[in-house]
Order: structure tokens, then C-alpha cells, then sequence
């Protein structure tokens, strides 16, 4: 753990460096404390005196004591490293502790809170940490174990001499609170109005990302409408129900917060990403109207019901990913039923099946069929149908009946489904669906935990794959690899070999030099066989990686989760989204 109050005393720094006329690159390599003896070895070279360049190179770093120890080598390195020491701050105790005031509550704990209020050294203080914080994360717990540590500090920090004392710079905000909102003593009312300043005087003209999960009973306190016009650049917007131990479901936001919520969208002009796990027709109808709208991710409860009349006009001119969580799969069927998303050319539904949803089948297709129609442009689906009804029965070359709708989307690049049953598909079912796919490059059809699936694919099947998907780079099936085709030398003829990872689930196989001849041929470039960790084939797939002329490594299937994130990865827009909050999780302080 590292001490921010080193940073608030005189920085003694090692004798300045001499200039050389080459630099060699390996004498800076970064590698934490020792890097003050590094340089000591080393001379100083005139392009470490640019700040720009130090910036950019100080900002691969990602430990704080390394950072550290570079704003004390030098005072060149001193003003560009501790800014990057203060640009993410994941609490708001690294600037209370170096107050003159601050004190600690609870040894074993270490609570701090503050003893008085603050000074104009404390304020400056404040103001000169604060003006360097580009993201911050707060955690503000009310609740009756933690509300006696918690307030002075809240109450005097609530109360600067002017808002730019506090995080003027700010550009990415998650702020989460926890309170108990039964309590109706004028103390719990004095609190929750602290905590209601604290959060606007965090809203500035800078911030383009806001992240908030709070109880639903604090947006009641909440002034909603002021948010456009403290924040007028808010670009990504994520609101989260807060889920505590002792409910295993989320509390939910009131209806009442939604109609307020959607003139918020409204009125922000550039909003790229939105995700939501409160949804309403009023706040999708707002965002269908959201010029700027890159991305949406929402939760759709079963509540929702059935949609008004769609807005007229151009409905999601911008929308490119669709990404839902719904509770059943009613709610998806009328949310496409409600709008077309002609420019969305990514979606991923995750959605369970219930007795609501009435003939799990007809409920699961209709909902399926419903999205090539109103999704023209369509390159990447990702479904995840998760445990049940469905679970129950079985159905013949499942799953053709929900994925034969999209043989008109011929630009699909990506397709993965999971399911809680076995898939029956024959290779001939697998052909007729793929040979309208020219170019796919991703195939997953992953089947849930079922431990021992009926096998119908055979490798005929997955060498008509990677005929009519040239492009294809990776997949997952379950298929018979025991014994090669008759027709193996016709068929071999004809491939176009690309595939660098196969997922085998728990497919059968034999040590045979003909099947590893004959896997060899049709993907010669194979880098990774993905096999379940417990399959009763593993050492013969293990064979099969040894005589694969490629030699490839054989690893633990890939959950659908994580390939959907080394997908995303490649989607610099996506996967900027999505790590959009991991920094929550820093603790280096």
C-alpha cells in the first residue's frame, strides 16, 4: 500500500542527469522502486525532457509505487508522474488523510473522518489533489454501522468555498451510495441532503461519464432534470441496481423515476452508450430519438408488457449494438415487436424461459424470427437461452428452427448460441444453414452442462463448415471425430483452411493416425483444441494435438462469456465500453 502524504512533502531528487546524443531505450525500461538506481546508471537524453513524451510513456504504467518512485527521480519526471498518481482515484481517503483535521476512528478498520471543518490550507489542499483526479469512484455507506464515520467528513467536505474546489477536472464519475431510507429522524434527513450535494458537486461541464448505483429511493431525492445542465457532455451513462446480501434480487428503481430519467436522455445531445438496468417505454423511447446513440445495453423486466405505439421519425438513427438482458423471453418478443433496428449490426440476448412465455418453442422462435426482419444488417448474434423449460424436452435438429431465420443475413461474421439442451443437428442441417454464410468467422454452438449429449455431427459436418465459411477462424461443435469420412480425398479438395481455434466440448474421438492426418489437412493452422475440463476424451484429444502436424495446445473450453469478451476486444468501440468501469477495482492506494 502506498502513502499519498509522501507526494505532500519535499520531494528530495537524484543529481540531474547529463545530455547524450543517443538514447538507448532499454536503460528506461519501467521495473518499480529500483528505477531511481536505474537512472543513477544511466544519462539523461534531451526527448526525456519533453513532457508529452514522458505522458505517454509514464501512462503504460500501471502500479502507483512505480509512479512514485518516477515523480521522486527527478524534477522532470515529477510533475507529469504524480499526475498520473492522482488521475484515477478509486476513494475519496487519499485526499482526506493528508487534512489537518483527518483522523483515524477504527484502528482495525482504519475509518477516517474528519474533526473539524476545514481550513483554507485544508481547501487548498482539497482544491490542488482534486484538480488532478481525471476518474473517480465513491463509495458513500449510510447505513447504521458506518453513518457515524461517515458524516463529518461528508458534511464538511459538502460545504467548499466554491464548486471549484472540488474535482473541477473530473471526467469519469461512478459514484454508489447505501443508505437505509426508513429512518426519519431529522439526522437521516441531514445526511441524505449531504449525500445529495456531494453527488452535484461532483457534476461538472468535463464529464463524459457518469455511472450511478444508488438505492431507487435516493433518485426520489434525486434532481434529476439538473443533470444536463451540470453535465452537458455526458457521452456514456450507466445506471445499476444495487444488489446487497441479504436480497438475492435487485431492488428496484420506482416507475416513477422513468418519465424524469427519459427527459434526462432527451436532453442529452451526445450520448454514445447507454446501460440501464431500469427500463420503461418512456426512457426506450427517449433514447430511440438519441442522435448520438452508439450502443445499448438494458435489462428488460417481464413487468415491461406489451409497447405503445412506436415513436415516428428516424427511430436509433446511429445504433450499432443491442445488447439485452431480459427476464423472459416475452419481454425481447415485444420490444422487437415494438421498433426495427435497421442500422444494428450487433446483438446479444441472454434470457431465460418460463411458464409465462407459455410454449417454450413457439415462444423461443417467434421471438428469434422476429429480429432478421427488423434487423437487416445484422453481422454478429450472440444468444444465450439459460435453464428452462426448454431444459424438459428435446427437439429434432435443434437448434435449425431458430437460426434458419437468419439465412437472409448474409454479412453475418459472428453467430454463437447456448442452450440448456443437447443439439441434434445432422450434418446435412448444418450445411443447408451455413452455405449462406460466406463470411463467418465465428461459430459457437455451445450446449449448456449436459454431461453426456447424444453426438449426431460427424467430421462431414465440420468439413462443410469450412468449405462454406472460408473465412471462419473459430468454432465450437460437438461431433464424432472417431473415424474420417469415406469421401475424405474429394472432400479435403475443397477446403479453405483458416480455423486457429476448435472448441470440442465433449466430443468423441480415437487415437487414430488417420483422423490426425485427416485434422491436419483441413486446419493446418490450428493453434488451441478446447476440450471440458472433465471429458472422458481428454487424452486421446491429447494425442491428437501430438500428431497434428501444427502442434497445437490443448486448454479448457472457453466459457461463452469469455470468448464474447476476446470478441468484443477486437471492437475497439465495444471493448472501450466494456472496460469502461474495471478501474473501480484498483486498491493500489
Amino acid at each position: 500500500m502506498w502513502d499519498s502524504s509522501l507526494l505532500m512533502q519535499e520531494v528530495t531528487y537524484v543529481k540531474p542527469f547529463e545530455f547524450v546524443k543517443e538514447l538507448n531505450l532499454h536503460h528506461y525500461c519501467i521495473q518499480g522502486p529500483n528505477i531511481v538506481e536505474a537512472f543513477q546508471l544511466s544519462i539523461m537524453h534531451p526527448c526525456l525532457r519533453v513532457d508529452e513524451i514522458l505522458r505517454l510513456v509514464f501512462g503504460f504504467v500501471q502500479d502507483r509505487s512505480t509512479l512514485c518512485a518516477l515523480a521522486r527521480t527527478c524534477r522532470t519526471f515529477n510533475a507529469p508522474a504524480t499526475d498520473l498518481i492522482w488521475k484515477t482515484l478509486t476513494a475519496i481517503k487519499p485526499i482526506l488523510q493528508n487534512l489537518s483535521s483527518a483522523k483515524i476512528t477504527s484502528k482495525s478498520a482504519r475509518c477516517l473522518t474528519l474533526s473539524c471543518p476545514l481550513g483554507d490550507n485544508d481547501w487548498n489542499i482539497v482544491r490542488r489533489l482534486s484538480s488532478r483526479v481525471r476518474r473517480f469512484h465513491t463509495f458513500v455507506d449510510l447505513t447504521l454501522h458506518h453513518v457515524d464515520a461517515v458524516s463529518p467528513w461528508l458534511s464538511f467536505l459538502t460545504s467548499p468555498p466554491h464548486s471549484s474546489f472540488l474535482f473541477p477536472q473530473l471526467r469519469v464519475l461512478s459514484f454508489e451510495a447505501e443508505y437505509f431510507d426508513t429512518d426519519d429522524t431529522e439526522d437521516a434527513h441531514t445526511e441524505l441532503q449531504a449525500l445529495l450535494r456531494y453527488f452535484h458537486l461532483l457534476l461538472g461541464p468535463h464529464l463524459s461519464a457518469l455511472r450511478l448505483e444508488v438505492p431507487g429511493s435516493f433518485y426520489a431525492n434525486l434532481d434529476l432534470p439538473s443533470i444536463p445542465a451540470l453535465c452537458p457532455n455526458l457521452r456514456i451513462l450507466n445506471i445499476v441496481m444495487p444488489e446487497y446480501e441479504w436480497d438475492e434480487v435487485p431492488i428496484p428503481i420506482p416507475d416513477e423515476i422513468s418519465y424524469p430519467l427519459s427527459r434526462v436522455v432527451s436532453e442529452l445531445c451526445d450520448l454514445e452508450f447507454v446501460e440501464s438496468d431500469m427500463t420503461s417505454w418512456d426512457l426506450l423511447s427517449s433514447l430511440s430519438q438519441a442522435k448520438a446513440l452508439r450502443k445499448l445495453s438494458v435489462y428488460l423486466p417481464h413487468e415491461l408488457g406489451p409497447g405503445p405505439e412506436c415513436p415516428s421519425g428516424d427511430i436509433f438513427p446511429q445504433l450499432r449494438t443491442l445488447d439485452i438482458r431480459a427476464s423472459s423471453l416475452a419481454s425481447c418478443t415485444n420490444l422487437f415487436r415494438w421498433t426495427s433496428f435497421n442500422q444494428v449490426i450487433e446483438i446479444c440476448i441472454s434470457s431465460p424461459v418460463f411458464e409465462d412465455d407459455g410454449d417454450p418453442w413457439q415462444a423461443l422462435i417467434g421471438m428469434t424470427s422476429l429480429i432478421p426482419s427488423q434487423c437487416k444488417r445484422l453481422e454478429f448474434c450472440w444468444f444465450y437461452i439459460s435453464e428452462g423449460l426448454l431444459s424438459v424436452e428435446t427437439h429434432p435438429t435443434w437448434p435449425r428452427p431458430i437460426l434458419e431465420p437468419y439465412h437472409v443475413c448474409h454479412h453475418l461474421r459472428v453467430i454463437a448460441l447456448q442452450t440448456p439442451i443437447s443439439i441434434t443437428l445432422a450434418d446435412n442441417d448444418l450445411e443447408d444453414m451455413v452455405m449462406s454464410w460466406p463470411h463467418l468467422e465465428v461459430f459457437h454452438l455451445f450446449q449448456g452442462n449436459i454431461m453426456n449429449p447424444p453426438v449426431h455431427l460427424t467430421l462431414r459436418g465440420v468439413t462443410a463448415l469450412l468449405y462454406h465459411c472460408p473465412k471462419l477462424t473459430h468454432f465450437t461443435l460437438t461431433f464424432d471425430a472417431t473415424r474420417i469420412p469415406e469421401d475424405a480425398a474429394r472432400l479435403t479438395s475443397k477446403t479453405l483452411p483458416t480455423v486457429k481455434y476448435m472448441g470440442v466440448e465433449r466430443s468423441p474421438v480415437s487415437e487414430n493416425s488417420d483422423v490426425a492426418a485427416y485434422l491436419s489437412i483441413i486446419m493446418p493452422h490450428l493453434e488451441i483444441i478446447g476440450v471440458e475440463p472433465w471429458h472422458g476424451h481428454k487424452p486421446e484429444w491429447h494425442w491428437i494435438c501430438t500428431q497434428h502436424q501444427r502442434k497445437p495446445a490443448m486448454r479448457v473450453n472457453m466459457w461463452p462469456a469469455e470468448i464474447y469478451s476476446l470478441l468484443n476486444a477486437g471492437n475497439e468501440y465495444a471493448s472501450k465500453c466494456g472496460r469502461q468501469w474495471e478501474w473501480r477495482d484498483r486498491r493500489d492506494w
